[in-house]
């Protein structure tokens, strides 16, 4: 996750062509509603999905929104801007799936395994986004990225808290978050790199989640002996 903390130690988008040629209309009129800056968060997602971080550019926007070359440049200073921005919004948008993923779910336990559910549907149906926010670095810093990273990272620790409050780990709730994301993130990039065929697994996140889940608490369960 693009955090502070670790800088110290099936598709939404089946057709991307389709989606971006879609939100065209909606883009124009929030224009003239003096919402450029969102217009412009909108068909460029759109258009990373489509084409990768290599196929943006804000004059390409500007130009598909209808308004001058330098209208982009008023809400974001260049392209590594407009990425920023876009990953902090990915980052905001993963924290609410594996929030939203919890609801109703009882028990540290199943609130992390739910939590593994949200994690691995937001990587499936955000790919290109996803890759962005985890394979890109800004060439300047940029706070608001670090902190909804670290608040994306901080659903996972929180949930291990509880875990570590009932007696269930057999570790701190920030070494047992390391290794549980870590396990839920390998398992992202493998689910949109189309790597668990290898493993005779089929791309579902809730069937993911479930494996990862009963492997990884021999990990950072805690055993018979340590509970004696």
């Amino acid at each position: 996750m693009y955090t502070s903390f670790t800088s110290n130690v099936n598709t939404v988008y089946t057709d991307p062509a389709i989606k971006l040629q879609s939100i065209m209309p909606v883009a124009r009129k929030a224009y003239h509603h003096g919402e450029l800056r969102e217009s412009l968060l909108k068909i460029a997602e759109a258009q990373l999905e489509k084409d990768g971080p290599s196929g943006l550019s804000l004059r390409k926007l500007g130009r598909k929104l209808g308004v001058s070359p330098g209208a982009p440049y008023r809400h974001f200073e260049d392209k590594d801007g407009l990425l920023a921005a876009l990953a902090t919004r990915g980052f905001q948008r993963l924290r609410t799936m594996m929030l939203d993923a919890q609801e109703g779910a009882v028990g540290g336990k199943e609130r992390l395994r739910r939590s593994g559910i949200g994690y691995l549907r937001f990587a499936s149906q955000h790919p290109e986004l996803f890759r962005l926010m985890f394979g890109w670095m800004p060439a300047r810093d940029v706070p608001e990225l670090y902190e909804s990273g670290d608040a994306a990272f901080a659903v996972l620790v929180e949930v291990l808290t509880v875990c570590h409050e009932d007696g269930l780990l057999s570790q701190d709730p920030l070494e047992a978050g390391l290794l549980a994301w870590s396990a839920v993130h390998g398992a992202s990039f493998l689910l949109i790199d189309d790597g668990l065929k290898v493993c005779d697994m089929k791309p579902d996140a809730e069937e993911v989640a479930d494996r990862l889940h009963a492997s990884m608490w021999s990990g950072i369960g805690r055993s018979r002996a340590q509970e004696s």
